[in-house]
Formats: structure tokens, C-alpha cells, sequence
């Protein structure tokens, strides 16, 4: 079993950055990644569906890889992304990946009506052939969704390192974190239910969010972690008020975030808002929304009003 760095506190699923012609930005993702390591995160990772993945080429992808391993440059753990529809474009990613500085590849199987027989073929083929520890990847936006006894399956497989669970099934959440040992690392999403998913036993938490904002998650993370539980709950309740004062447009064009979130990293003169082909980015009417809820909330004291 190879060994990956224990994932704790909060992990920012990374943006990438990209230039208004679709090129991968690798300057504003250095700016990301030194940004957020300076931030204390505790740890990232990269080309998950918040780095708009499936919306990347496979030459793009190893931009990406390249440049956040790089600018990282071993200082926090890193999970690479190598989910692709096709098992051989998996597999020679890996090959072109493998010499790269980073913890372990994270593999989401995007069919989300594989039967759960294929999946644990998938996840067993691949961790046999993975030069480096692999998570599991499940969310039922993306994929099928693993029910508990399916992770309990896996865990003993040689080679894998882990599960990100994301989902919002609360009962679910609390039988695969209960599987966590420091051989089988299990890890939860979704920024709305941090302080939940900390009581339940997670040390870490992923989210898309966390690149542009993530002093909100820090803090409840910290104040969590010192006992001051009801100063966390309120945190999270602000977050959560704060969330809901994003544009409704964006949000069902594109599901992701990536368009406000973009648009926050462009205020912080990290990398320009721009999205990938399909996802529509904010107007103005929509920024200068989000422009106010930063402001009503306090958030992101660094923000600047763009020129």
C-alpha cells in the first residue's frame, strides 16, 4: 500500500483558471494555489467536477496537473483528478501524470447508470493499475451513488486509499465516516453542511467554495475544533444565509458554482471570470449581486471593486 498524506480541515476543490480564448490560465492558477496554501488550507484537490473537469480536454488536463503540482510544490497534500468516461484515456493520464509531485489520484466513474457490479470492477481494475494510492469519488450529481456496504467492499482493496462522499444522506454519511482509519481515509463535500459533517467525524471537508472564500469554512473549521460549538453553528448559518443570496440564473444554467466563483477569484486579482464553453458567466446585474452579498456579509475582506 502506497502511503497519501492524511487529509484535515478544509480542501478546496481547485478552479482552473482560464483565459478568454479557453487557454488554461497557469499564472492565475499558481496565484490560486500560493493564495490558498497562505490561507491554511489543508490540502487540495485538483480537476474534480469544481474545476469544471468534464469540461477540460485530455491536453488541458495535464496543464492543470502540471501547473498545480508545481506551484504547490509538495506543501500541502494533493489529490489529482483522472476521471474521464473512457477507461483508456484514465489510464494513460495516470502514465502522463505519474512522475508528478502529488498524494493520490481521485476517480469519479462519470455513468451514472453503471450498476454497482461495474463499479467495483472499475475502482478494482484501476487501483491495480494506478501508479499512485486512488481514492473513490462518489456523488450522486455525477454518478451512482455508493451505499455504505459498496465503500466497506473496496476498503480492503490494495491500492486505495480512500473515499469522497458526497452526499447529503445523512445516515449514510455517518456509517462510511465510521470506516476512517489512517490506512482509508473518508472525506465529505457539500460547504452547507461543514459543521454537520464535522460532528459526524470528518477531518476533512471538500469544496469548490473554498477557492474563492475560504475564511467562512476556516473559521468554522477552527472554531469547531476549539469547542466553541454554537460561535461554529453561527458561522455556518451565516455562510449558509450568504449562499442564498447568490444569483438563481447562473446556479441553473450551470449547476456548479464555478461562474460566482470565478467571478469572487477575479476580484481578488487572481485570474479572470471566465468559464468553460457551455456554463454561462455572470452579467453585471449578477455581479454587482454578489458584489453586495460580499459586502452585507463581510466576507473576503481582500476583495476589490474591479477598475
Amino acid at each position: 500500500m502506497q502511503w497519501c498524506r492524511p487529509l484535515k480541515g478544509v480542501i478546496p476543490v481547485v478552479q482552473t483558471p482560464i483565459h478568454a480564448d479557453g487557454s488554461v490560465d497557469t499564472e492565475g492558477l499558481t496565484r490560486l494555489i500560493d493564495y490558498l496554501v497562505a490561507a491554511k488550507v489543508g490540502g487540495f484537490w485538483a480537476l474534480g467536477t469544481g474545476s469544471e473537469d468534464m469540461n477540460l480536454s485530455f491536453d488541458k488536463r495535464l496543464t492543470v496537473a502540471r501547473t498545480v503540482t508545481e506551484a504547490n510544490a509538495d506543501r500541502v497534500p494533493l489529490i489529482l483528478g483522472a476521471g474521464f468516461f473512457a477507461m483508456e484515456d484514465i489510464l494513460n493520464f495516470m502514465d502522463a501524470t505519474k512522475d508528478l509531485r502529488f498524494d493520490a489520484y481521485h476517480v469519479m466513474p462519470y455513468h451514472p447508470l453503471m450498476g454497482l457490479d461495474g463499479m467495483e470492477k472499475f475502482y478494482r481494475d484501476l487501483a491495480a493499475r494506478a501508479p499512485k494510492p486512488l481514492w473513490m469519488y462518489t456523488s450522486a450529481n455525477w454518478c451512482r451513488a455508493f451505499p455504505p456496504e459498496f465503500v466497506a467492499k473496496l476498503k480492503p482493496v490494495p491500492n486505495i486509499a480512500g473515499v469522497k462522499y458526497s452526499t447529503s444522506k445523512t445516515t449514510d454519511q455517518i456509517a462510511v465516516l465510521a470506516m476512517a482509519e489512517p490506512e482509508f481515509q473518508v472525506i465529505t463535500a457539500v460547504a452547507t453542511q461543514f459543521i454537520a459533517v464535522l460532528g459526524m467525524g470528518t477531518q476533512a471537508s471538500t469544496t469548490s467554495l473554498a477557492g474563492p472564500l475560504p475564511e467562512p469554512l476556516i473559521e468554522i473549521y477552527n472554531l469547531y475544533q476549539a469547542g466553541k460549538i454554537e460561535e461554529a453553528r453561527a458561522a455556518q448559518l451565516r455562510l449558509n444565509a450568504f449562499l442564498k443570496k447568490m444569483p438563481s440564473r447562473p446556479k441553473g444554467w450551470n449547476f456548479l458554482g464555478a461562474a460566482e466563483e470565478k467571478y469572487i477569484l477575479s476580484l481578488r486579482g487572481i485570474c479572470e471570470p471566465h468559464v468553460t464553453s457551455y456554463y454561462t458567466p455572470l452579467n453585471e446585474a449578477e455581479q454587482a449581486q454578489v458584489r453586495a452579498a460580499l459586502d452585507e456579509f463581510g466576507f473576503a475582506p481582500r476583495v476589490r471593486e474591479p477598475a
